[in-house]
């Protein structure tokens, strides 16, 4: 018969380096924990560091004592004259023999502060925080008043032809554009808000132009961007234009000065 032999696992404790019996270390917790997981201090070393910073308790007499203040100099009998120090005689009794114990007592270790992971800013519920706020007579249009959050970016809300809401991330340099444009306005200095859905940013250049062509001056039915999107421009009011048809499909990616020269 054959006997099942256990090896002991041992463990190095990171307070006194000794190679100690796994047995003696608390398990670790927590999801990337693994089934074998340890923690560092062995179980004499908790003990002696739970006995040194277990707190004092101090009796009521004391703490009454401790509360009442001390008496003045005025009331005094007899006025205290300073002894020097090669003068002054030992005392003796039990208050003596209580000042070598005192000592020797052990020093209880302060407990070191845990360093602060508080965020600048002051959060609000759900994990958000809170920008800092604009002036007082702060212009919706003024597009020197954004930041960027701490990914880099600006949001940038509206809502869709159904009155739906959306909001998406955008660069800082596209959020500039849109609000001097006039294609949106600012919220606050993070925050920008599209003022057109996409129905209501077509009838509002083709009202504004009166249906009519800005390039030959007939009747237009169809918007056209002056700077062309695969230049660099957007839709903005600033940029879009009343076109008809046959102009709207000739200039196709052209410069404005380039298409007008060869009309």
């Amino acid at each position: 018969m054959t006997d099942n032999l256990q090896t002991t696992q041992y463990k190095q404790c990171v307070h006194c380096l000794e190679q100690k019996p796994v047995t003696d270390f608390l398990r670790r917790t927590g999801r990337r924990s693994g089934p074998a997981s340890r923690r560092g201090s062995c179980r004499s070393c908790r003990k002696t560091r739970s006995r040194i910073t277990a707190p004092i308790t101090v009796s009521a007499a004391n703490q009454e004592a401790a509360v009442q203040p001390a008496a003045p100099l005025a009331a005094m009998p007899e006025a205290v004259e300073a002894v020097p120090a090669s003068q002054a005689k030992p005392a003796v009794g039990p208050a003596a023999a209580s000042e070598p114990a005192a000592a020797a007592a052990p020093a209880v270790a302060p407990k070191r502060p845990r360093p602060s992971k508080a965020p600048a800013r002051t959060a609000l519920a759900g994990g958000k925080y809170r920008p800092r706020p604009l002036p007082a007579n702060y212009s919706p249009t003024d597009a020197s008043l954004l930041r960027t959050t701490r990914k880099g970016t600006v949001w940038m809300r509206g809502k869709t032809d159904k009155g739906r809401r959306w909001h998406q991330e955008i660069e800082l340099e596209l959020a500039v554009t849109l609000v001097k444009e006039r294609a949106a306005v600012i919220v606050n200095r993070t925050t920008i808000r599209r003022l057109f859905s996409n129905k209501d940013f077509r009838s509002y250049i083709l009202t504004r132009d009166n249906y009519t062509c800005h390039f030959c001056g007939q009747y237009g039915d169809t918007i056209d961007h002056m700077l062309p999107r695969a230049k660099g421009g957007h839709t903005t009011p600033d940029n879009c234009v009343c076109a008809c048809n046959e102009c709207n499909q000739s200039k196709a990616d052209k410069d404005i000065d380039e298409f007008m020269r060869e009309l």
